[in-house]
């Protein structure tokens, strides 16, 4: 239990940082100035790569809690042990989305569509293969 829980904080750390870098890190251009954009991603490569790194390893960690809420309203009888650990991190999953979605916004956002998109999909993969 205790390893599960290292497993857990570590997975919501990763989430919530690699989210929030990447929204500082990602160049937010004005609308009207698109060559600086353009020029910023060319003239620094690596940044905007460990950026988009980190936000896959964002999502991906999120999606990891969106399956566990899944399993949360559908337990099955060997999970019911586990049933108030998920449900307090999800909890915190979502306090942490609320405070991103305020930091942000938009590329937050197209994050928290992602892992919601992707943590079902994980559900449904793992009920065909059972």
């Amino acid at each position: 239990m205790a390893y599960w829980i290292y497993k857990k904080v570590l997975l919501l750390l990763a989430a919530y940082v690699g989210i929030l870098s990447s929204v500082t890190m990602i160049p937010n251009p004005s609308p009207w100035s698109i060559s600086s954009f353009i020029g910023e991603i060319l003239f620094s490569p690596l940044k905007l790569l460990i950026a988009v790194f980190l936000f896959v390893v964002g999502f991906l960690s999120y999606s990891l809690f969106v399956r566990d809420l899944v399993k949360v309203y559908r337990p099955r009888i060997h999970d019911y042990t586990l049933r108030i650990p998920r449900l307090f991190f999800v909890l915190l999953a979502i306090l942490s989305w609320l405070h991103l979605l305020s930091q942000g916004g938009m590329l937050a956002l197209i994050g928290l569509a992602l892992a919601l998109w992707y943590g079902i999909m994980d559900v449904n993969l793992e009920k065909r293969n059972r």
